[in-house]
Protein backbone atom coordinates (compact mmCIF):
# COMPACT_ATOMS: atom_id res chain seq x y z
CA UNK A 1 0.00 0.00 0.00
CA UNK A 2 2.53 2.63 0.77
CA UNK A 3 4.22 1.92 -2.54
CA UNK A 4 1.43 1.84 -4.34
CA UNK A 5 0.41 5.50 -2.45
CA UNK A 6 4.34 6.47 -3.52
CA UNK A 7 3.74 5.55 -6.83
CA UNK A 8 0.62 7.54 -7.35
CA UNK A 9 2.09 10.21 -5.80
CA UNK A 10 4.88 10.06 -7.82
CA UNK A 11 3.34 10.49 -10.99
CA UNK A 12 1.21 13.50 -9.82
CA UNK A 13 4.44 15.02 -9.22
CA UNK A 14 5.38 14.57 -12.59
CA UNK A 15 1.87 16.04 -14.18
CA UNK A 16 2.27 18.92 -12.68
CA UNK A 17 5.49 19.57 -13.27
CA UNK A 18 4.24 18.86 -17.14
CA UNK A 19 1.38 20.66 -16.88
CA UNK A 20 3.63 23.93 -15.54
CA UNK A 21 5.98 23.17 -18.47
CA UNK A 22 3.26 23.17 -20.65
CA UNK A 23 1.59 26.09 -19.94
CA UNK A 24 4.81 28.05 -19.54
CA UNK A 25 5.87 27.16 -23.06
CA UNK A 26 2.21 27.89 -24.69
CA UNK A 27 2.21 31.35 -23.12
CA UNK A 28 6.21 31.77 -24.00
CA UNK A 29 5.09 30.60 -27.86
CA UNK A 30 1.39 32.36 -28.19
CA UNK A 31 3.45 35.66 -26.48
CA UNK A 32 5.98 35.75 -28.62
CA UNK A 33 3.90 34.99 -31.51
CA UNK A 34 1.68 38.17 -30.53
CA UNK A 35 4.66 40.40 -30.04
CA UNK A 36 5.97 40.02 -34.10
CA UNK A 37 1.82 40.17 -35.31
CA UNK A 38 1.47 43.38 -34.11
CA UNK A 39 5.20 44.56 -35.04
CA UNK A 40 4.64 43.15 -38.63
CA UNK A 41 1.63 45.29 -38.63
CA UNK A 42 3.16 48.25 -37.70
CA UNK A 43 5.84 47.71 -40.34
CA UNK A 44 3.68 47.35 -43.13
CA UNK A 45 1.54 50.82 -42.04
CA UNK A 46 5.00 52.86 -42.06
CA UNK A 47 6.33 51.23 -45.02
CA UNK A 48 3.27 52.11 -47.15
CA UNK A 49 3.80 55.54 -45.75
CA UNK A 50 7.01 55.07 -47.04
CA UNK A 51 8.92 55.30 -43.65
CA UNK A 52 11.05 52.53 -41.67
CA UNK A 53 10.04 52.12 -38.01
CA UNK A 54 12.63 52.72 -35.26
CA UNK A 55 11.47 51.38 -31.50
CA UNK A 56 13.62 50.23 -28.82
CA UNK A 57 13.63 46.65 -28.65
CA UNK A 58 12.92 46.38 -32.44
CA UNK A 59 14.94 45.42 -35.17
CA UNK A 60 14.58 45.57 -39.07
CA UNK A 61 16.90 43.92 -41.71
CA UNK A 62 16.17 43.98 -45.18
CA UNK A 63 17.37 41.14 -46.89
CA UNK A 64 19.28 40.57 -50.03
CA UNK A 65 17.31 39.25 -53.58
CA UNK A 66 19.09 35.79 -52.01
CA UNK A 67 17.58 36.15 -48.94
CA UNK A 68 21.13 35.45 -47.10
CA UNK A 69 22.53 37.52 -43.88
CA UNK A 70 24.91 40.40 -44.76
CA UNK A 71 28.54 39.23 -43.58
CA UNK A 72 28.60 42.52 -41.55
CA UNK A 73 26.18 41.28 -39.08
CA UNK A 74 27.91 37.35 -38.84
CA UNK A 75 29.77 38.93 -35.27
CA UNK A 76 26.51 40.60 -34.39
CA UNK A 77 24.02 38.03 -34.31
CA UNK A 78 24.62 34.60 -33.13
CA UNK A 79 21.90 32.36 -34.89
CA UNK A 80 23.53 29.08 -32.63
CA UNK A 81 22.36 29.49 -29.79
CA UNK A 82 21.74 25.71 -28.03
CA UNK A 83 19.05 26.98 -25.24
CA UNK A 84 16.96 28.60 -27.30
CA UNK A 85 16.44 26.58 -30.17
CA UNK A 86 13.50 27.71 -33.14
CA UNK A 87 10.58 28.58 -30.95
CA UNK A 88 7.80 27.35 -34.00
CA UNK A 89 7.47 27.18 -37.42
CA UNK A 90 8.72 30.65 -39.22
CA UNK A 91 10.14 31.82 -35.61
CA UNK A 92 13.55 31.42 -34.92
CA UNK A 93 15.67 33.20 -31.61
CA UNK A 94 18.87 34.47 -31.50
CA UNK A 95 21.30 36.41 -29.10
CA UNK A 96 21.93 39.79 -29.80
CA UNK A 97 25.39 40.47 -28.66
CA UNK A 98 25.85 44.30 -28.96
CA UNK A 99 23.25 44.38 -25.47
CA UNK A 100 23.22 40.65 -25.08
CA UNK A 101 18.99 40.31 -25.74
CA UNK A 102 17.72 37.42 -27.20
CA UNK A 103 15.57 38.27 -30.10
CA UNK A 104 12.38 36.64 -31.44
CA UNK A 105 12.71 36.84 -35.67
CA UNK A 106 10.30 36.29 -38.54
CA UNK A 107 11.27 36.88 -42.37
CA UNK A 108 7.63 38.97 -43.43
CA UNK A 109 7.33 40.09 -47.33
CA UNK A 110 6.38 43.26 -48.03
CA UNK A 111 3.81 43.95 -50.48
CA UNK A 112 6.38 45.23 -52.97
CA UNK A 113 8.49 42.19 -52.74
CA UNK A 114 11.07 43.15 -50.27
CA UNK A 115 12.10 40.60 -47.88
CA UNK A 116 12.75 41.80 -43.87
CA UNK A 117 13.89 40.22 -40.78
CA UNK A 118 11.47 41.62 -37.89
CA UNK A 119 12.79 41.03 -34.57
CA UNK A 120 12.05 42.29 -31.27
CA UNK A 121 13.16 41.91 -27.78
CA UNK A 122 11.67 39.18 -25.40
CA UNK A 123 14.36 39.02 -23.21
CA UNK A 124 11.64 39.49 -20.41
CA UNK A 125 9.55 36.95 -21.83
CA UNK A 126 11.82 34.44 -22.37
CA UNK A 127 13.35 35.00 -18.76
CA UNK A 128 9.85 34.47 -17.57
CA UNK A 129 9.63 30.86 -19.27
CA UNK A 130 12.95 30.13 -17.77
CA UNK A 131 11.87 31.34 -14.65
CA UNK A 132 8.41 28.99 -15.07
CA UNK A 133 10.65 26.07 -16.58
CA UNK A 134 12.74 25.80 -13.57
CA UNK A 135 9.65 26.60 -11.32
CA UNK A 136 8.65 23.36 -12.93
CA UNK A 137 11.60 21.69 -12.57
CA UNK A 138 11.87 22.79 -8.50
CA UNK A 139 8.44 21.96 -7.87
CA UNK A 140 8.88 17.72 -9.30
CA UNK A 141 11.81 18.03 -7.10
CA UNK A 142 10.14 19.29 -3.97
CA UNK A 143 7.52 16.84 -4.06
CA UNK A 144 9.34 13.74 -5.30
CA UNK A 145 11.43 14.89 -2.29
CA UNK A 146 7.99 15.06 0.28
CA UNK A 147 6.80 11.78 -1.68
CA UNK A 148 10.30 9.90 -0.70
CA UNK A 149 9.98 11.14 2.91
CA UNK A 150 6.62 10.13 2.91
CA UNK A 151 7.23 6.92 1.76
CA UNK A 152 10.12 6.12 4.46
CA UNK A 153 7.37 7.44 7.06
CA UNK A 154 5.15 5.02 5.90
CA UNK A 155 7.56 2.38 5.45
CA UNK A 156 8.06 2.96 8.85
CA UNK A 157 4.35 3.25 10.82
CA UNK A 158 3.90 0.13 8.68
CA UNK A 159 6.43 -2.42 9.66
CA UNK A 160 5.25 -1.07 12.94
CA UNK A 161 2.01 -1.74 12.96
CA UNK A 162 2.84 -4.87 11.30
CA UNK A 163 5.36 -5.91 14.44
CA UNK A 164 2.51 -5.22 16.27
CA UNK A 165 0.04 -7.25 14.67
CA UNK A 166 1.81 -10.39 14.30
CA UNK A 167 2.88 -10.35 17.86
CA UNK A 168 -0.59 -9.42 18.78
CA UNK A 169 -1.77 -12.37 16.63
CA UNK A 170 0.62 -14.89 17.97
CA UNK A 171 -0.32 -14.03 21.73
CA UNK A 172 -3.88 -14.71 20.47
CA UNK A 173 -3.26 -17.95 18.80
CA UNK A 174 -0.94 -19.26 21.40
CA UNK A 175 -2.61 -17.75 24.12
CA UNK A 176 1.16 -17.10 26.23
CA UNK A 177 -0.30 -14.04 27.61
CA UNK A 178 3.43 -13.88 29.07
CA UNK A 179 4.75 -12.80 25.80
CA UNK A 180 4.91 -8.92 25.22
CA UNK A 181 4.87 -6.72 22.03
CA UNK A 182 8.56 -5.60 21.33
CA UNK A 183 9.19 -2.20 20.19
CA UNK A 184 12.22 -0.47 19.52
CA UNK A 185 11.50 2.86 19.92
CA UNK A 186 9.33 5.08 22.65
CA UNK A 187 9.24 8.24 21.32
CA UNK A 188 6.60 7.98 18.60
CA UNK A 189 2.66 7.09 18.70
CA UNK A 190 3.41 3.63 18.01
CA UNK A 191 5.84 3.49 20.99
CA UNK A 192 3.05 4.91 23.10
CA UNK A 193 0.47 2.62 21.63
CA UNK A 194 3.06 -0.23 22.05
CA UNK A 195 3.15 0.59 25.61
CA UNK A 196 -0.28 0.26 26.50
CA UNK A 197 -0.55 -2.63 24.68
CA UNK A 198 1.84 -4.36 27.28
CA UNK A 199 0.31 -2.65 30.40
CA UNK A 200 -3.00 -3.89 29.11
CA UNK A 201 -1.40 -7.43 29.08
CA UNK A 202 0.38 -6.93 32.22
CA UNK A 203 -2.83 -6.33 33.69
CA UNK A 204 -4.42 -9.48 31.56
CA UNK A 205 -2.31 -12.00 32.77
CA UNK A 206 -2.06 -10.78 36.62
CA UNK A 207 -6.35 -11.24 36.31
CA UNK A 208 -5.63 -14.21 34.28
CA UNK A 209 -3.45 -16.31 36.54
CA UNK A 210 -5.59 -15.08 39.54
CA UNK A 211 -8.60 -16.63 38.50
CA UNK A 212 -6.99 -19.92 37.57
CA UNK A 213 -4.90 -20.13 40.69
CA UNK A 214 -8.17 -19.56 42.30
CA UNK A 215 -10.42 -22.40 40.80
CA UNK A 216 -6.96 -24.67 40.61
CA UNK A 217 -6.35 -23.74 44.93
CA UNK A 218 -10.30 -24.90 45.17
CA UNK A 219 -9.59 -28.05 43.23
CA UNK A 220 -6.77 -28.88 44.93
CA UNK A 221 -8.04 -28.17 48.30
CA UNK A 222 -10.97 -30.04 47.51
CA UNK A 223 -9.88 -32.93 46.10
CA UNK A 224 -8.11 -34.31 49.26
CA UNK A 225 -11.57 -34.20 51.32
CA UNK A 226 -13.24 -35.46 48.95
CA UNK A 227 -10.80 -38.39 48.25
CA UNK A 228 -11.41 -38.85 52.05
CA UNK A 229 -15.18 -38.87 51.49
CA UNK A 230 -14.77 -41.45 48.95
CA UNK A 231 -12.56 -43.75 50.72
CA UNK A 232 -15.53 -43.66 53.59
CA UNK A 233 -18.27 -44.67 51.20
CA UNK A 234 -16.29 -47.20 49.51
CA UNK A 235 -15.57 -49.02 52.87
CA UNK A 236 -18.97 -48.86 54.33
CA UNK A 237 -20.34 -49.88 50.91
CA UNK A 238 -17.66 -53.14 51.52
CA UNK A 239 -19.29 -53.53 55.07
CA UNK A 240 -23.09 -53.56 54.41
CA UNK A 241 -24.24 -53.90 50.94
CA UNK A 242 -26.58 -51.07 50.33
CA UNK A 243 -27.92 -49.36 46.97
CA UNK A 244 -27.56 -45.85 48.20
CA UNK A 245 -24.65 -46.33 48.94
CA UNK A 246 -23.10 -47.52 45.52
CA UNK A 247 -25.07 -44.19 43.92
CA UNK A 248 -23.31 -42.04 46.24
CA UNK A 249 -20.09 -43.76 45.43
CA UNK A 250 -20.50 -42.99 41.99
CA UNK A 251 -21.60 -39.53 42.28
CA UNK A 252 -18.60 -38.98 44.49
CA UNK A 253 -16.54 -40.58 41.85
CA UNK A 254 -18.19 -37.53 39.14
CA UNK A 255 -17.02 -35.16 41.59
CA UNK A 256 -13.56 -36.62 41.98
CA UNK A 257 -13.11 -36.80 37.95
CA UNK A 258 -13.70 -32.86 37.19
CA UNK A 259 -11.66 -31.96 39.95
CA UNK A 260 -9.08 -34.07 38.47
CA UNK A 261 -9.84 -32.61 35.02
CA UNK A 262 -9.67 -29.26 36.39
CA UNK A 263 -6.13 -30.00 37.74
CA UNK A 264 -4.78 -31.95 34.67
CA UNK A 265 -5.89 -28.91 32.28
CA UNK A 266 -4.64 -26.28 34.42
CA UNK A 267 -1.23 -28.55 34.40
CA UNK A 268 -1.10 -28.37 30.90
CA UNK A 269 -2.04 -24.94 30.08
CA UNK A 270 1.33 -23.84 32.38
CA UNK A 271 3.10 -26.07 30.28
CA UNK A 272 4.29 -27.96 33.45
CA UNK A 273 3.80 -31.27 30.86
CA UNK A 274 6.52 -30.32 28.02
CA UNK A 275 9.02 -32.03 29.96
CA UNK A 276 7.32 -35.86 28.32
CA UNK A 277 7.64 -34.43 24.80
CA UNK A 278 9.28 -36.88 22.74
CA UNK A 279 9.13 -38.72 19.27
CA UNK A 280 6.35 -40.54 18.45
CA UNK A 281 4.19 -42.04 15.49
CA UNK A 282 0.65 -40.41 14.98
CA UNK A 283 -0.58 -43.00 12.52
CA UNK A 284 -0.13 -45.36 15.41
CA UNK A 285 -1.33 -43.33 18.20
CA UNK A 286 -4.51 -42.65 15.80
CA UNK A 287 -4.98 -46.26 15.28
CA UNK A 288 -4.81 -47.15 19.03
CA UNK A 289 -7.81 -44.64 19.48
CA UNK A 290 -9.83 -46.37 16.89
CA UNK A 291 -8.92 -49.69 18.20
CA UNK A 292 -9.93 -48.59 21.52
CA UNK A 293 -13.39 -47.45 20.78
CA UNK A 294 -14.20 -49.70 18.09
CA UNK A 295 -16.35 -51.77 20.51
CA UNK A 296 -18.51 -49.03 21.33
CA UNK A 297 -18.90 -48.02 18.19
CA UNK A 298 -20.20 -51.70 17.12
CA UNK A 299 -22.12 -51.99 20.24
CA UNK A 300 -23.99 -48.69 19.44
CA UNK A 301 -24.16 -49.63 15.96
CA UNK A 302 -21.84 -47.17 14.30
CA UNK A 303 -18.67 -47.66 11.74
CA UNK A 304 -15.15 -46.27 12.17
CA UNK A 305 -12.91 -45.29 9.41
CA UNK A 306 -9.65 -44.12 9.67
CA UNK A 307 -7.97 -42.72 6.91
CA UNK A 308 -4.54 -41.89 6.77
CA UNK A 309 -1.67 -39.93 4.47
CA UNK A 310 2.09 -40.89 4.99
CA UNK A 311 3.04 -38.41 8.06
CA UNK A 312 6.24 -37.68 9.14
CA UNK A 313 7.76 -38.09 12.94
CA UNK A 314 6.05 -36.02 15.37
CA UNK A 315 7.42 -34.21 18.45
CA UNK A 316 4.73 -33.94 21.48
CA UNK A 317 3.34 -35.54 24.30
CA UNK A 318 2.27 -39.34 23.25
CA UNK A 319 -0.53 -39.71 26.37
CA UNK A 320 -1.84 -35.84 26.25
CA UNK A 321 -2.36 -36.52 22.41
CA UNK A 322 -3.92 -39.70 23.08
CA UNK A 323 -6.37 -38.34 25.58
CA UNK A 324 -7.59 -35.27 23.62
CA UNK A 325 -8.18 -37.50 20.50
CA UNK A 326 -10.02 -40.31 22.50
CA UNK A 327 -12.04 -37.50 23.69
CA UNK A 328 -12.76 -36.42 20.12
CA UNK A 329 -13.47 -40.01 19.15
CA UNK A 330 -15.30 -40.20 22.76
CA UNK A 331 -17.97 -37.22 22.05
CA UNK A 332 -18.49 -38.06 18.20
CA UNK A 333 -19.51 -41.46 19.50
CA UNK A 334 -21.72 -40.15 22.22
CA UNK A 335 -23.58 -37.81 19.61
CA UNK A 336 -23.74 -39.74 16.75
CA UNK A 337 -27.11 -42.35 16.33
CA UNK A 338 -27.37 -45.48 15.43
CA UNK A 339 -25.85 -46.00 11.87
CA UNK A 340 -23.71 -42.90 11.44
CA UNK A 341 -20.34 -43.13 10.28
CA UNK A 342 -17.41 -41.78 12.50
CA UNK A 343 -14.11 -40.66 10.48
CA UNK A 344 -10.86 -40.29 11.84
CA UNK A 345 -8.09 -38.81 8.98
CA UNK A 346 -4.76 -37.51 8.87
CA UNK A 347 -2.94 -35.47 5.85
CA UNK A 348 0.36 -33.44 5.86
CA UNK A 349 -0.90 -29.37 4.88
CA UNK A 350 2.94 -27.96 5.31
CA UNK A 351 3.74 -26.86 7.65
CA UNK A 352 0.99 -28.61 9.94
CA UNK A 353 -0.50 -32.19 10.29
CA UNK A 354 -3.70 -32.29 9.77
CA UNK A 355 -6.06 -34.42 12.14
CA UNK A 356 -10.19 -34.91 11.60
CA UNK A 357 -12.43 -36.20 13.37
CA UNK A 358 -15.93 -35.85 11.40
CA UNK A 359 -19.23 -37.69 12.24
CA UNK A 360 -22.51 -36.90 10.63
CA UNK A 361 -24.38 -36.62 13.73
CA UNK A 362 -26.40 -33.51 14.86
CA UNK A 363 -23.43 -30.99 14.68
CA UNK A 364 -22.41 -28.03 16.65
CA UNK A 365 -24.74 -25.05 15.75
CA UNK A 366 -22.09 -22.04 14.42
CA UNK A 367 -23.08 -19.68 17.17
CA UNK A 368 -22.12 -22.21 20.00
CA UNK A 369 -18.84 -23.77 18.21
CA UNK A 370 -16.59 -20.87 19.63
CA UNK A 371 -18.22 -21.36 22.96
CA UNK A 372 -17.25 -25.08 22.75
CA UNK A 373 -13.83 -25.18 23.99
CA UNK A 374 -14.70 -23.16 27.29
CA UNK A 375 -14.58 -25.18 30.41
CA UNK A 376 -18.19 -26.53 31.58
CA UNK A 377 -19.92 -25.58 28.04
CA UNK A 378 -22.66 -27.87 27.57
CA UNK A 379 -24.76 -27.13 24.47
CA UNK A 380 -28.38 -27.90 24.32
CA UNK A 381 -27.50 -30.84 22.26
CA UNK A 382 -25.64 -32.55 25.21
CA UNK A 383 -27.72 -31.34 28.30
CA UNK A 384 -29.40 -35.10 27.98
CA UNK A 385 -25.79 -36.98 28.22
CA UNK A 386 -23.87 -36.98 31.35
CA UNK A 387 -20.59 -35.43 31.13
CA UNK A 388 -19.25 -31.71 32.51
CA UNK A 389 -18.50 -29.90 29.67
CA UNK A 390 -14.92 -30.01 30.20
CA UNK A 391 -13.92 -32.69 27.40
CA UNK A 392 -13.34 -29.95 24.75
CA UNK A 393 -11.46 -27.86 27.10
CA UNK A 394 -9.01 -30.56 28.04
CA UNK A 395 -8.29 -31.10 24.01
CA UNK A 396 -8.32 -27.23 23.31
CA UNK A 397 -5.30 -27.18 26.18
CA UNK A 398 -3.36 -29.96 24.86
CA UNK A 399 -3.44 -28.59 21.32
CA UNK A 400 -2.51 -25.39 22.71
CA UNK A 401 0.34 -26.69 24.35
CA UNK A 402 1.19 -28.59 21.08
CA UNK A 403 1.43 -25.00 19.09
CA UNK A 404 -1.11 -26.44 17.39
CA UNK A 405 -4.72 -24.86 16.53
CA UNK A 406 -8.03 -26.61 17.08
CA UNK A 407 -11.38 -25.30 14.77
CA UNK A 408 -15.28 -26.79 15.06
CA UNK A 409 -16.55 -27.05 11.29
CA UNK A 410 -19.75 -28.16 9.64
CA UNK A 411 -18.94 -31.97 8.10
CA UNK A 412 -20.01 -32.23 4.37
CA UNK A 413 -22.11 -35.60 4.91
CA UNK A 414 -23.75 -33.14 7.95
CA UNK A 415 -22.66 -33.68 11.32
CA UNK A 416 -19.55 -31.70 13.11
CA UNK A 417 -15.89 -32.08 11.76
CA UNK A 418 -13.22 -31.22 14.48
CA UNK A 419 -10.11 -29.86 12.50
CA UNK A 420 -6.46 -29.96 14.81
CA UNK A 421 -3.61 -28.72 12.93
CA UNK A 422 -0.24 -29.68 14.51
Amino acid sequence: MAMLLTVLCGAAALCLGYFIHYFAKGHFVHSTQAILETQTLYLETNHAQGQWPAKEDQLYLRLPSDGSLPSSLQGIINTEHDNLPTLTEGIVLFDYEQNGSVYAAKVHTLTDGTKVIVAHNITAVANDFAFMKGLGIASIIFVMLVVFIAYLISIFVVDGTNKIAHAATDIIHTGDLSKRIHYSSNWDDLGNMTAVLNLLLDRMETLFHGVRQVSDNIAHDLRTPITRLRNKIAHSAAMADHPEQASLLAEVDKVLTTFNALLRISRIETEQAKAQFGSLKLPDLLTDVIALYEPLASEKGLRLELDLSPLPTYWGDKDLLFQAFANLLDNAVKYTPSGGVIICSAQVQAPHIIVTVADNGPGIPPAERESAFRRFYRGDASRSEEGMGLGLSLVAAVIALHQGQIDITEHSGGGTAIITAL
